[in-house]
C-alpha cells in the first residue's frame, strides 16, 4: 500500500496490507524475503509503524548497567515509583517520615519476562499497580529494549540517547552462549535486585519461562526476602522431554541460525491469521488488533538470541521450586503462590500448571489455582483485565498494604480531603463540561470532554453531576489513576475505566482501543445523549482522544476537530506535542 500521509494502524490498513502480503506468490515472497532481511513487505510495514513497547513502559524505562560477575551488561530497566512519594514529590515536600518508612518497608512488584517475551506485556499489570506500590522490571538481554539496533528499523515508543545505545550495543557483543543459561540469568537478576533494592522484599510476577528464573532466584536471594509469586502459564518441571526430531533440529538451528530464520519466515506465512500467531492467540470475532500486537512480538527477536535462551534454558525440578516455595514468607500457613493458566494454552498447557500445584500440595505448601478461560499463552491480550484482577485480588489478600485503598487512605489523611486531589484551586477553575462538538457538514461528536468528578466537591459529585446533566449517560475516565470519586453513586450513567499514561502522546494501540470503546458505548445513544470523557482536568489528553474519534469515526479534519474541542471547552488542548502529534497521525 502506497500512501502518501502516514500509516495508521487499524482494521482497514491491516487487512488491505495482509491481502497483498496473501496474493504473493511463494517465489515472489521468498524473494522479498531475500531483499528485506527475512522480512516481508506486510512485517516490515508492521516492525516500522506499530512499536513494540508501550506508554507506561516508555514513560517509566531507562538504561541502566550492571557488574555481574566481573562484566558490565546493560538493560533497559522499569521502575514506578509507589504513588505516595510522587505525591510527596508533588504536593507535601514534608510528607511525615513514618509514611515515608512505611513506603520503605512495603515489598516491591517484581516482574520476569518469558522467552521471547518483554516487559510491554505485562502492560494492564504494570498499570493496576503502579497505583498502589514500587514496580520494577527489566528487558532480558536481547529482549524487548534491551536488543541492540538492526539494519531492519524496529519503532519503538522509549527514546535512548546515542551514548546509551553505544552502551547496550558494546555489552550485548561481550555476551556469550554461557551467559543466557537459566542460571546466569536468575543470578543476574539476583545481582541487579540486590544492587537496587538491599533493603527490601518481593512480590514476583512470571510469566513462562520467568516462572523458571523466578523459582531459581528465590532460591538465590537471602531468606525472608520474598513476599510472594505469581506463576502465569508455567512450563512444565523437569525433566525436559524434547522429542529426538526437535532435539535434533535445535541442533542444526544453532549451527546454522539462518535456517532457523527460514523456518521463523515459513511459520509467520499467513501474517495476522499464521501459525506464530495461532499458537498464543485464543481466537475471537474481531481480534485482528491483538494479533497485531503478538505478531509485532514475534518479529522483535532475533534469531540468534533465541535460540541461545532456548538451548539455555534449563526447567527448575520438583526439588528447586519447593526449595523455593519454602523461602516465600508464611507460605505453608496460607497462600503464596498464585498459579494462573489459560484454559487453551498450547505452549505450557493447564495441566503443566495442576501439575505444579499437587507437587507444592504433597509437600505441605498452599497455592491458588486458577484456570483463565477462553485464554492460550498470550493470556495479557487475550484476557487483560480478569487477569489483572486476580492478580490485584491475590495480591492484595496478602494484606502488605499493597492497595489502592490504603493509598487513598494515606492521601486523605495527609492531605485532610479523602479524595487528595491534586491542584485543587487549578481544578476548581477548569470548565466542568464542554458544550457539543459540532461543525458544519460533518456529524455531532457523541463525545464531550470534561474535568473528573471529586467527591467531596459540593457540586461536581457523582449525584449532583448525575442529576445537572441528564444528557451524559456515560463517562469514559481515561485517568491513570484511580478515580478521585465512587463511581457505584451512579444510578443512571454508565462508568467505563480506560487507564491512559498522563503526559506522553498516546501510541497507535491505546488510540484503536479508546475509538473502540468509545465507539461500543456511542452505538447504545439516543438522540440528544452524550458520552463525558475525563483525565484530570479533561483538556490535554481528553481533547486528543476525543479529536481521534472525530478524525477517524466522523471524518472531521484535524483542524475542525482542535477548532471545535477549543470553543466547547477553552482553552482547548494546551499543550503543543499533543496537537503536533494530531497533525503527525493524520498528516495534515
Amino acid at each position: 500500500m502506497t500512501v502518501d500521509t502516514p500509516l495508521i494502524i487499524n482494521q482497514e490498513t491491516l487487512e488491505e496490507l495482509q491481502k497483498q502480503d496473501d496474493s504473493l506468490s511463494r517465489f515472489a515472497r521468498l524473494r522479498k524475503m531475500y531483499r528485506n532481511g527475512f522480512y516481508s513487505d506486510f512485517e516490515l510495514t508492521i516492525l516500522r509503524s506499530k512499536p513494540n513497547d508501550c506508554p507506561i513502559v516508555q514513560k517509566y524505562a531507562k538504561i541502566e548497567s550492571f557488574i555481574h560477575h566481573g562484566k558490565s551488561v546493560t538493560l533497559n530497566t522499569f521502575f514506578s515509583e509507589h504513588p505516595l512519594r510522587e505525591y510527596q514529590k508533588r504536593n507535601d515536600p514534608n510528607l511525615q517520615h513514618d509514611i515515608l518508612d512505611k513506603i520503605e518497608s512495603l515489598p516491591v512488584l517484581v516482574f520476569v519476562h518469558g522467552l521471547g517475551g518483554q516487559l510491554s506485556q505485562f502492560e494492564p499489570i504494570l498499570q493496576e499497580f503502579r497505583n498502589c506500590t514500587d514496580v520494577f522490571g527489566v528487558d532480558l538481554p536481547g529482549f524487548g529494549n534491551s536488543k541492540v539496533s538492526t539494519k531492519t528499523p524496529k519503532f519503538r515508543l522509549t527514546q535512548y540517547t546515542d551514548e546509551e545505545l553505544a552502551r547496550l550495543e558494546q555489552d550485548a557483543k561481550n555476551l556469550v552462549p554461557e551467559d543466557y543459561t537459566s542460571e546466569n540469568i536468575a543470578d543476574l537478576l539476583n545481582t541487579i535486585l540486590s544492587t537496587k533494592f538491599p533493603n527490601r522484599r518481593f512480590i514476583l510476577v512470571a510469566h513462562s519461562m520467568g516462572t523458571h528464573l523466578a523459582t531459581r532466584l528465590i532460591n538465590l536471594l537471602p531468606e525472608g526476602k520474598v513476599e510472594a509469586l505469581v506463576m502465569v502459564s508455567p512450563p512444565n518441571l523437569a525433566p525436559m522431554n524434547l522429542p529426538r526430531a526437535l532435539r535434533v533440529a535445535l541442533g542444526v538451528f544453532s549451527s546454522l541460525p539462518r535456517l532457523f530464520d527460514i523456518y521463523r519466515f515459513v511459520d509467520r506465512v499467513g501474517g495476522l491469521y499464521s501459525p506464530s500467531v495461532n499458537k498464543f492467540i485464543y481466537p475471537e470475532t474481531n481480534d485482528w488488533l491483538k494479533r497485531a500486537t503478538q505478531f509485532r512480538w514475534n518479529l522483535d527477536t532475533e534469531s540468534e538470541t533465541f535460540l541461545n535462551y532456548l538451548n539455555g534454558f534449563h526447567l527448575v525440578s520438583s526439588a528447586e521450586l519447593v526449595a523455593a516455595a519454602k523461602k516465600i514468607i508464611n507460605s505453608t500457613n496460607e497462600p503464596r503462590i498464585l498459579i494462573c493458566c489459560g484454559d487453551a494454552d498450547r505452549v505450557t498447557p493447564y495441566h503443566a500448571s495442576e501439575a505444579i500445584a499437587r507437587e507444592l500440595e504433597s509437600h505441605g505448601i498452599l497455592s491458588r489455582l486458577e484456570k483463565i478461560d477462553k485464554a492460550n499463552h498470550s493470556i495479557f491480550l487475550d484476557r487483560p483485565h480478569y487477569l489483572t484482577g486476580v492478580i490485584y485480588q491475590f495480591v492484595e489478600s496478602l494484606e502488605l498494604n499493597v492497595s489502592c485503598t490504603w493509598v487513598l487512605q494515606v492521601k486523605a489523611q495527609i492531605s485532610g480531603d479523602k479524595w487528595g486531589l491534586k491542584n485543587k484551586e487549578k481544578w476548581d477553575k477548569e470548565v466542568t463540561i464542554s458544550a457539543p462538538l459540532r461543525v458544519s457538514g460533518k456529524p455531532e461528536a457523541p463525545l464531550l470532554g470534561m474535568k473528573t468528578l471529586c467527591q467531596t466537591d459540593e457540586v461536581h459529585n457523582p449525584a449532583a453531576f448525575e442529576n445537572d446533566h441528564p444528557e451524559v449517560v456515560a463517562i469514559i475516565d481515561i485517568g491513570s489513576d484511580t478515580p478521585a470519586y465512587d463511581p457505584t453513586d451512579f444510578k443512571r450513567i454508565r462508568y467505563v475505566k480506560f487507564k491512559t499514561e498522563s503526559k506522553v502522546t498516546p501510541d497507535n494501540v491505546t488510540i484503536v482501543r479508546f475509538i473502540e470503546v468509545a465507539h461500543e458505548v456511542a452505538r447504545e445513544l439516543s438522540a440528544g445523549q452524550y458520552i463525558g470523557v475525563h483525565c484530570h482536568y479533561g483538556q490535554n489528553r481528553t481533547g486528543f482522544f476525543i479529536c481521534c474519534y472525530l478524525v477517524e469515526k466522523l471524518g472531521w479534519t484535524v483542524k475542525e476537530a482542535l477548532a471545535a474541542f477549543e470553543a466547547a471547552k477553552p482553552p482547548g488542548i494546551r499543550h503543543e506535542h499533543f496537537k503536533n502529534a494530531l497533525y503527525l497521525r493524520y498528516g495534515e
